[in-house]
């Protein structure tokens, strides 16, 4: 492993390990923070962060009355991984920089210059992206790069305008990526619509900070994802 990596990294991918081992069963309760941190020799707080990056891909959830389960959809070929070349982790590091330094501010100027029309395009291929990802279980690249693009023209911005459409091809190929496991779990393919709802949601609502949260959740939560399935992503 990477000695960059963060500990709560590590922690995540050996847990991921244990399940893919039969260690923790689909279903089954995992131990508490508390006990995790004595088990890995750290503090709760990059256990906390494990626990989250493993419920960010979609291999563990909450539920209701507390603790941590693994999903009982998960199975081996998930786990498995992504083949990733090296140079390709290293273009999509730098397409995830950009990407955050961007698309939040596109999100939020959206919300302030969108037309009638731009919000109705936005909800028309959100329309397609849950129609293709949540119903019909495919990963729905083509739609979501759509949809971010849908966006950013909602800016008025030449500038980033372009700026994305330069970089498309190498968008596509990073969403490839970061959507494959969302086919194996269909609560996963709904989670990450929601995601891309609430942004349309506060777009339409005229709520620029808030648009520029939820754009920011959405592209933490696809981060995390990678850091999970690609080794030494983080």
């Amino acid at each position: 492993m990477s000695r960059k990596e963060k500990i709560s990294q590590i922690i995540s991918r050996e847990l991921l390990q244990m399940i893919e081992k039969g260690k923790y069963v689909p279903g089954e309760k995992l131990p508490t923070e508390m006990e995790l941190a004595s088990q890995f020799g750290v503090s709760r707080v990059p256990i906390r962060e494990a626990l989250s990056v493993l419920r960010a891909s979609g291999v563990i959830t909450s539920r209701q009355g507390g603790g941590s389960y693994v999903e009982e959809s998960t199975n081996t070929a998930l786990l498995q991984g992504i083949k990733v070349e090296s140079d390709d982790v290293q273009s999509i590091k730098f397409l995830f920089e950009m990407r955050k330094a961007i698309e939040p501010e596109a999100a939020y100027l959206a919300a302030i210059r969108r037309t009638s029309e731009e919000l109705e395009e936005m909800k028309l291929i959100l329309h397609q992206l849950e129609k293709e990802s949540v119903e019909e279980g495919k990963s729905a690249i083509k739609a979501d790069v759509d949809f971010h693009r849908s966006i950013v023209r909602a800016t008025h911005n030449p500038i980033m305008i372009q700026t994305i459409e330069n970089l498309s091809v190498l968008y596509e190929k990073a969403l490839s990526i970061t959507l494959q496991p969302n086919t194996e779990l269909a609560h996963k393919r709904r989670n990450v619509f929601r995601e891309h709802q609430r942004i349309v949601e506060a777009i339409e609502l005229e709520e620029p900070e808030l648009a520029r949260v939820q754009c920011s959740i959405h592209l933490r939560n696809a981060e995390k994802k990678l850091g999970l399935f690609i080794k030494d992503f983080i």
